[in-house]
This record gives C-alpha cells, sequence and structure tokens, in this order.
C-alpha cells in the first residue's frame, strides 16, 4: 500500500509539469517525485524490501514507466505466477509489439490510448532535462534550481556510498545509525547507481557549479539557500581521483577501443549494402529473386521509422524487411480489381 502510495505521488508530482506552453515556469515535479522517494528510502523505519521498491520507482519515474495503468491491466485477473509475469514482461502479443499492447519493457505511450501515462512521461521528460542540463555554463537557471538539483544529487550519492544522508526537503539528516542504508545492501546500492547513471551518465553539472561558487564571499546568502549541503571535493579527494584514473587507464584503453570497433562495424555493414546498390550487377530487384534471398547479400541498415522511435525495434525491423521482400515472402505493392459481368 506505502509503495502504491508512493507511486501516485510520483506520477501526480509529474504530470504538474506535462504542459510545454509556459517556458517561464520551472519542472519541479520529478525534482520533488524523487525527493519525496528518497527521504522514504532513508527512513529507518522502512523495510529493505520496500526501500528496493522505492529505487525501482525513482528509476520507473525516469524511464516513463510510472503510471500504472498499463501494469495493473497485464496483470489483474490472473492467479499464476508464470503466465502473470510472461505478461507482465513480454505483453499479450510479444515483446516486439510495444506498450500499447501491455508491455511493460518497450514504453510506446500514445495520447490517445493512454492520456494519463503519456501526461506523467512528459512530465518526466521536462524534469529530465531539467536535471541533466542545470548547471551547465549555457545555462541560465537560478542558483536555487541548481542548489536544489545539486542538493538531491548529493543525498543520492551518499546513499549509494553507504553514507549517512540528509533529507533534501528539510536538511536533516534521515538515518540514526553511522551506517547509511546502502552499506549492507548491494541491491538497493545497484538500483540507485543505475538511477545515477540514467541521469548524469558522465558528470552532474549542478554540483560541479555549486562546487565552484566561493563561499567567502557571500556566507549568509551560501547558507541560505542551502549550498553548504552541498558535496565538497578536497585536495585529498581529488588526489585520490587522479590515482585512480591512472590505474585504471589500462582497462579504460580497452573499453575505448572496444566501443571503437563496435562503431566500425556497423559502419561497414553499411558501406557493404551501399556498395551492393551501386554495383549494377546486384539491382535491388535481384534482392527479390526467392533463391537469392538472405545468402550472401548484406541487408540495408534498419531505418529509424515511427515504430522504432517508440521502441518497437523489432516490429521496424520486420516492417522495413517486408517492404523490400527480403523477409522470405512476396511483397504485394499494387491490388487490381477486376469485376466480372454477372448474369441478370
Amino acid at each position: 500500500t506505502r509503495a502504491a502510495c508512493a507511486q501516485a505521488v510520483a506520477c501526480v508530482c509529474c504530470a504538474a509539469d506535462r504542459a510545454d506552453s509556459d517556458k517561464q515556469v520551472t519542472p519541479f515535479g520529478l525534482i520533488t517525485a524523487l525527493e519525496f522517494l528518497l527521504d522514504r528510502i532513508l527512513d529507518p523505519k522502512n523495510s529493505p524490501g520496500l526501500r528496493q521498491t522505492l529505487a525501482l520507482l525513482m528509476l520507473d519515474t525516469c524511464t516513463g514507466k510510472v503510471c500504472s495503468a498499463q501494469r495493473v491491466a497485464s496483470i489483474g485477473g490472473r492467479n499464476e505466477v508464470c503466465s502473470a509475469a510472461v505478461r507482465f514482461l513480454g505483453g499479450p502479443l510479444g515483446t516486439s509489439n510495444g506498450n500499447d499492447n501491455g508491455s511493460a519493457i518497450l514504453t510506446t505511450i500514445s495520447e490517445s490510448s493512454h492520456p494519463a501515462a503519456h501526461a506523467v512521461n512528459n512530465g518526466a521528460r521536462r524534469g529530465l532535462r531539467l536535471l541533466t542540463k542545470v548547471g551547465h555554463p549555457r545555462d541560465e537557471s537560478k542558483e536555487v534550481t541548481i542548489v536544489r538539483a545539486a542538493k538531491l544529487a548529493t543525498s543520492l550519492w551518499r546513499t549509494i556510498n553507504g553514507d549517512t544522508s540528509f533529507s533534501t526537503m528539510t536538511g536533516k539528516t534521515l538515518s540514526s545509525s553511522r551506517d547509511g542504508v546502502c552499506a549492507y545492501d548491494g541491491h538497493l546500492r545497484c538500483s540507485l547507481l543505475a538511477l545515477w547513471q540514467w541521469i548524469w551518465p558522465n558528470k552532474c553539472f549542478a554540483v560541479m557549479r555549486v562546487q565552484a561558487w566561493n563561499a567567502g564571499a557571500n556566507p549568509a546568502g551560501y547558507r541560505k539557500i542551502g549550498a553548504h549541503l552541498v558535496m565538497k571535493a578536497t585536495q585529498e579527494e581529488k588526489e585520490a581521483a587522479v590515482a585512480d584514473e591512472a590505474a585504471f587507464a589500462p582497462l579504460t584503453k580497452v573499453v575505448a577501443t572496444e566501443i571503437s570497433r563496435q562503431q566500425w562495424r556497423g559502419e561497414m555493414a553499411i558501406r557493404a549494402y551501399e556498395h551492393l546498390k551501386a554495383d549494377k550487377k546486384a539491382t535491388p530487384s535481384m534482392l527479390k529473386d526467392i533463391g537469392d534471398q538472405g545468402v550472401g547479400e548484406p541487408l540495408p541498415p534498419v531505418k529509424r521509422d515511427n515504430a522504432f522511435k517508440q521502441g518497437g525495434w523489432l516490429a521496424s525491423t520486420a516492417q522495413q524487411r517486408r517492404a523490400l521482400a527480403l523477409d522470405g515472402g512476396t511483397a504485394v505493392t499494387k491490388i487490381r480489381l477486376s469485376v466480372a459481368k454477372g448474369s441478370s
């Protein structure tokens, strides 16, 4: 019940920022929802199971799955655990059909079919844009907005590292013990770390912006907006970070090389199909021959059509292959209707 209430609070907070018309209003809905859920996680009275559920709700809020309409519809009315789980994860027609058919993996929400979920996702999208870009050198947000995002990042980071953290709403320490809630809970730490990587994959500009401010210039104003609660980087920590980067330099090089290799492979597949089309002896009409389909011939790259952008990658690939008669079947382009004369 408490998890369902927290999910409803997250939906209401995000839906409040659904409209893009008013550019002067800062979309604080997602930040408010994340602050509320994180405070409940830091509550020492809650169980580890509830904390893990709240962490997953935080990730669902940022990935467009927090609205409960699809999940209730996919599980309700079934008492068999295995079939209910399969329907929950894959949908009644399979994962390639997207969330409009009940799948919880590929979330393709349309305003006509799921207006409530569409409004929630619009607000979450605006909030994510604010969290990722606030504090950037080209960002013109107010100092209060930057500090609020930095305080959320600080509390989340301290929680992940197993430290006692503070409430982002009241500024008071929530955990009464010496160790934080993630000190002995690896599952919760991984869930919150996945959330951090989703929001700030490279760096948190809000924290870096606050750390660059000079607290001695205006100490009263610095503490008034709560900038003193944002985590700081001491000289010892900076030296330790440099040492860690030097130690993991070989691993970083291996990862960068592998990423570059995979990009090269993708480009070569595109070039191979382009060379095939340029060859006069291998025109696309030759690929329509059933005997030559799929044997030693490069396939065209998948275009990012509407189905691909909505998450239906398998459906998008199948539609494009079928349109070019590359799936082993026949492509029907024209239908001629002939009406025979009937006897009266």
